[in-house]
């Protein structure tokens, strides 16, 4: 699967739990199904995807989708100082993540570096809606 930033190879990444993670070791960043993201962030005891919060910025161009080549959805949260967001696939639910996983980084790092966007994204003010995912 091409990186949908940079359009080169991504490296599929499996972990001791078969959470498979594809990786660009160019740009850093993460593509992971959100199935396998939601166990991995209930095991981590972080809220699912639906809980996390956030927001939809539909004026937001994304990446498209390197499975459907459908563009992703920016979904928009963490707080004013530190804003963090991820893309989404409506298509297949796969979930894009600019984590800078370092090239030549195991299931272990990608899955902290994942963890610790996620614990970011989630100080969201009160009156932010929840994602659809």
């Amino acid at each position: 699967m091409d990186c949908p930033r940079d359009l080169i190879e991504m490296k599929d990444i499996v972990g001791p739990d078969e959470t498979t993670f594809c990786v660009c070791e160019t740009c850093g960043g993460a593509w992971v199904d959100s199935a396998e993201l939601n166990r991995l962030l209930l095991h981590n005891d972080l809220p699912g995807l639906e809980s996390m919060g956030g927001k939809t910025n539909l004026d937001e161009l994304a990446e498209r989708c390197p499975k459907d080549e459908v563009d992703l959805i920016v979904i928009e949260g963490g707080d004013k100082a530190s804003p963090e967001s991820y893309d989404y696939c409506e298509a297949c639910g796969g979930i894009w993540l600019e984590v800078g996983a370092p090239a030549g980084a195991d299931a272990d790092q990608v899955e902290a570096l994942i963890i610790e966007f996620f614990q970011r994204f989630r100080r969201v003010s009160g009156s932010t809606r929840t994602a659809r995912t």
